[in-house]
C-alpha cells in the first residue's frame, strides 16, 4: 500500500464514528443560533438549555472515545472530556442556583476545553498530512478566542454572555461538523 493508502487507512481506523462528532456539531450550531436568535429571552432558559446541551454532548463524546479506544491514540483525553462534560451536565441540570450564578465561567472554560480538542485534532491531521488541517487549526483557535472572552469578561452582563456563547458555540459546532464530513469523507475513499 503506498504512503497516501496507509495515511488514509490509519485515519479511517481513527474515525470509525465520524456521525457522533456530526451530532455533537449539530447540537453546538443549534444551541449557537438559538441564543443568538433570542437575546432577550430568560437567562435561566439559557442556563437549562446549555446545562442539557453540556450533558448530551459529554455522551456522544464518551460514546466516541470508548468506541474508538483500540484505534485513537489520545482516546482517554476525549474520553476524560465526555466524562467532564456528562458530570457538569448532570450537576448543572440538579441545581439551577449555581449554574444561574456560574454560567459565564462554566460556558467560558467548556468551551476552551472543546477549542483544545480541535486545536488537536487538526495536528492529528496535519501529522497524517490530510489537506485543509489548517482549517480546523484555525476555527480551534477562533473557539479558544472567544471562550477567554467568555471567561475574563462575565462582568459584561447577560448580553455578552449570550453573544459570546452563541458565537464560540457556532465556530465550535461548525468545526465539529467539518471534521465529521471530513473523516466521512476519507472512510468512503479508504473503504471503496
Amino acid at each position: 500500500m503506498n504512503g497516501t493508502g496507509s495515511v488514509l487507512k490509519e485515519i479511517q481506523r481513527d474515525v470509525k464514528n465520524w456521525w457522533t462528532f456530526l451530532l455533537i456539531g449539530i447540537v453546538f450550531l443549534l444551541m449557537g443560533f438559538w441564543v443568538l436568535s433570542k437575546p432577550v429571552e430568560s437567562y435561566v432558559a439559557l442556563a437549562v438549555l446549555f446545562a442539557v446541551t453540556m450533558l448530551v454532548g459529554g455522551v456522544f463524546q464518551i460514546v466516541f472515545s470508548i468506541t474508538n479506544r483500540n484505534q485513537v491514540q489520545s482516546w482517554g483525553w476525549q474520553l476524560a472530556i465526555g466524562i467532564m462534560e456528562l458530570v457538569l451536565g448532570v450537576i448543572l441540570t440538579r441545581n439551577m442556583g449555581f449554574t444561574l450564578t456560574t454560567l459565564p465561567f462554566v460556558v467560558g472554560f467548556w468551551m476552551l476545553f472543546r477549542s483544545i480538542d480541535i486545536i488537536g485534532i487538526s495536528f492529528q491531521l496535519q501529522a497524517t498530512k490530510a489537506a485543509g488541517w489548517v482549517w480546523y487549526l484555525i476555527l480551534g483557535i477562533l473557539s479558544m478566542i472567544f471562550s477567554w472572552f467568555i471567561i475574563f469578561n462575565p462582568l459584561l452582563g447577560g448580553i455578552t454572555v449570550v453573544l459570546w456563547t452563541a458565537m464560540t458555540l457556532i465556530i465550535a459546532g461548525a468545526s465539529y461538523i467539518m471534521l465529521s464530513l471530513k473523516f466521512r469523507k476519507i472512510n468512503k475513499i479508504v473503504n471503496e
